[in-house]
This record gives C-alpha cells, sequence and structure tokens, in this order.
C-alpha cells in the first residue's frame, strides 16, 4: 500500500463541528472523522450549498479554524486550514452520566431452545 503524501499526519476521530460562513449567517452541522495540523475530513447531511471558504468550530474543543475544501465526495469533504488553528474556550461541555437499573435483573429459569 503506497505511503500517505500529507503534509503532517492526521488523527482519526469522531467529533461535532460547525461550518460557519459569510459572517456566521450561514452554518451547518458537520462530523470531524480525522484531523491534521493542516486540514480534515469533515462528513456533512447534505453538502449542497457548503461554500468553498467556511470556519470550522469545535464547540468542545474551543478549536477555530479557516478552512478551503480541497475535495468533495458525495456528503465527505476534504478541508486544508488557511491559517493555524486557533485555540479558545470551549462553547459548551460534554456531561456523562451513568444510568441506573430500575428493575432487578433476573435470570431464565430454562435455556432458550435453538
Amino acid at each position: 500500500m503506497p505511503e500517505e503524501q500529507r503534509a503532517s499526519p492526521r488523527r482519526r476521530m469522531l467529533k461535532a463541528g460547525i461550518l460557519l460562513a459569510k459572517g456566521g449567517l450561514l452554518s451547518f452541522k458537520c462530523t470531524i472523522r480525522d484531523m491534521s495540523e493542516t486540514g480534515a475530513r469533515l462528513i456533512v447531511e447534505d453538502p449542497v450549498g457548503i461554500p468553498e471558504h467556511f470556519e470550522l468550530v469545535v464547540e468542545l474543543d474551543g478549536l477555530r479554524a479557516d478552512c478551503e475544501v480541497v475535495r468533495r465526495r458525495g456528503n465527505e469533504l476534504g478541508v486544508r486550514f488557511t491559517a493555524p488553528v486557533r485555540q479558545g474556550k470551549p462553547l459548551r461541555s460534554q456531561v456523562v452520566t451513568s444510568s441506573s437499573i430500575t428493575e432487578k435483573p433476573t435470570l431464565r429459569k430454562k435455556p432458550l431452545s435453538l
């Protein structure tokens, strides 16, 4: 398999992001599948209307990056960062809570017959 010819190694991830364009007048939700220092691979629900240049915002990390689309394939966008990624304060936090069992689990008296 040929070696990747990327300017910097990419890190796989599964994070929510927002694409902002026209000074925030347009916004699109996306999923970030991988990211490097120079670009990212994004998945969008519908690529129609997404401009060639936009700002990518990762709310949980506080990251902001100016992007240019370099590849479109279905609902997948390959983007390169046109300026250094900016690190700001996270816009929201992720809260993980455990769920409790409301009913006591029971064992079957007879094994299932296949």
